[in-house]
């Protein structure tokens, strides 16, 4: 019995510093964020853009769910850089909680699970790409984890609530990208290969299923219809697959897919193929459980289809941050067919903490420098381009006055720092109830190589204002111009 209360005390304890370690970690590269620089990222730009109105859809192409999240938080707590990175770390968070609960279901150690939620902080696009500029990225890494652990779930529970929650969990993840097909029709067809998921997927009470996901993407599928043609034709050029090519250039094609899927686990499998690998061939000889064999079924048809597919079409290049649907949980899936009747052994345990938190204190020590010396260092990036705090420099214009750019990239920020005036970003209008009749137009430009000058005719009172940032001098140009030239 004291035992007992022993092994639990301990894993209680373990349990807690886990989640200390990540809610320190997390606030850390919150805190990083929104107290160093001001500036966004593009994707944070976009979003502050597109989520001042609701819609239906974006033709940016990625489903609107991300972007209507962003509105109501700027309802809330108003538009800006801390509303989007409050909701960042918000689901960040979120993803690491589902998947120490779908761990419950894979695993049967209190190491392997600890393991198993770590191993996120040793993915390049979990360590590093999420905290610098993904956003509907994001949202599809929550879903992949609410998915897994939603059918997970569902040979142990069968209540209508069940069934709604995986319904929602796919829903939300067609809502989050696109691309979130990659990883649902693999590992609903991995799912029917298995009895024990199989049963409860055939059962009358998937209709529930059924209609959750309806309520979710019907909206947007009615959008969807009305605008497909863009939206294939931005994804078909994003891609660029094609069919008319020789046998090697498919092959090639094959081969810059799976390097780029192993870099999306790298420095992961690096380590753990130095300490379990010889267990990982050995598993072969065990019998796993279904939630084991769900993951690996999953990973073949994946590796069937990529090289059926490889035998018909190319694509030129691969985005390692395109490879979350297919292999955010191969970690998962190494760990489970590792795990054995013991624990994981203390040096592999050791090794896994000790380099995760290495790589993490790295990576803020990067990110530090990066807002902070990286100038003086000749390392100026856009998030040291002091946008925000030259703007509060200038005088406050009368509301009467529109603000008008041509960048979208200065509009966002203009749309931030001035939420009770009138703003146009090129052609595009926004928040015009918010103004009085118009008198003047505000033109706005910098000194960004990728923007040019507004073509001015009848513009008065020009200034520059210049903020030095490191060995960088950034010049922010203001020009008013008559009622005339206002859209």
């Amino acid at each position: 019995m004291l035992q007992l209360a022993a092994v639990s005390y301990k894993k209680n304890n373990l349990t807690y510093l886990l989640a200390f370690t990540l809610i320190l970690y997390l606030s850390i590269n919150f805190l990083i964020r929104i107290a160093f620089s001001q500036t966004m990222q593009l994707d944070d730009a976009e979003q502050i853009r597109l989520s001042q109105e609701l819609a239906l859809g974006y033709p940016i192409p990625q489903p609107p769910l991300y972007s209507w999240l962003s509105w109501g938080l700027f309802q809330l707590i108003g538009t800006g850089l801390l509303a989007l990175t409050l909701l960042k770390y918000l689901l960040i968070s979120l993803t690491f909680w589902l998947i120490w609960l779908s761990s419950d279901y894979l695993f049967r150690h209190q190491q392997t699970r600890i393991l198993a939620t770590l191993s996120l902080l040793l993915l390049p696009s979990f360590a590093w790409h999420m905290h610098q500029g993904f956003t509907h990225t994001i949202l599809l890494g929550l879903a992949i984890a609410m998915t897994l652990h939603a059918l997970l779930r569902l040979p142990q529970h069968h209540t209508t609530v069940d069934y709604l929650y995986l319904g929602s969990a796919l829903g939300i993840g067609l809502m989050a990208k696109y691309s979130f097909l990659l990883l649902m029709i693999p590992l609903l067809l991995s799912a029917l290969t298995i009895r024990e998921y199989r049963k409860p997927l055939l059962q009358p009470t998937i209709w529930v299923t059924i209609a959750a996901i309806t309520l979710w993407i019907t909206p947007h599928l009615y959008w969807l219809s009305q605008h497909y043609q863009e939206i294939y034709s931005s994804i078909d050029q994003k891609l660029q697959v094609t069919h008319k090519n020789l046998l090697q250039t498919r092959l090639t094609s094959l081969w810059g897919f799976l390097t780029s899927a192993i870099a999306f686990v790298t420095p992961w499998v690096l380590l753990y193929a130095l300490f379990s690998s010889r267990q990982l061939l050995n598993s072969r000889k065990r019998t796993h459980p279904p939630s084991t064999q769900l993951l690996s079924r999953f990973y073949w048809i994946v590796l069937i289809s990529v090289v059926l597919l490889s035998l018909f079409f190319a694509m030129p290049h691969f985005k390692v941050r395109w490879f979350h649907p297919l292999m955010m949980l191969f970690p998962l899936w190494w760990l489970s067919r590792i795990e054995s009747d013991d624990a994981p052994s203390n040096p592999l345990v050791r090794w896994a903490a000790l380099f995760t938190l290495a790589l993490s204190l790295l990576i803020i020590s990067v990110r530090l420098l990066q807002l902070t010396v990286g100038p003086e260092l000749g390392h100026y990036g856009r998030l040291n381009r002091p946008i925000i705090e030259t703007l509060e420099q200038l005088p406050t214009p009368p509301q009467s006055t529109l603000l008008k750019t041509n960048d979208h990239f200065l509009g966002a920020h203009l749309l931030s720092h001035y939420p009770n005036h009138s703003i146009a970003i090129q052609t595009k209008l926004y928040q015009r109830d918010l103004s009085l009749p118009l008198e003047n137009c505000l033109l706005f430009w910098d000194n960004d190589e990728a923007s040019s000058p507004p073509t001015l005719h009848h513009a008065t009172a020009q200034k520059e204002q210049t903020t030095k940032v490191g060995k960088v001098q950034y010049r922010l140009n203001t020009a008013q111009s008559p009622n005339t030239e206002c859209p």
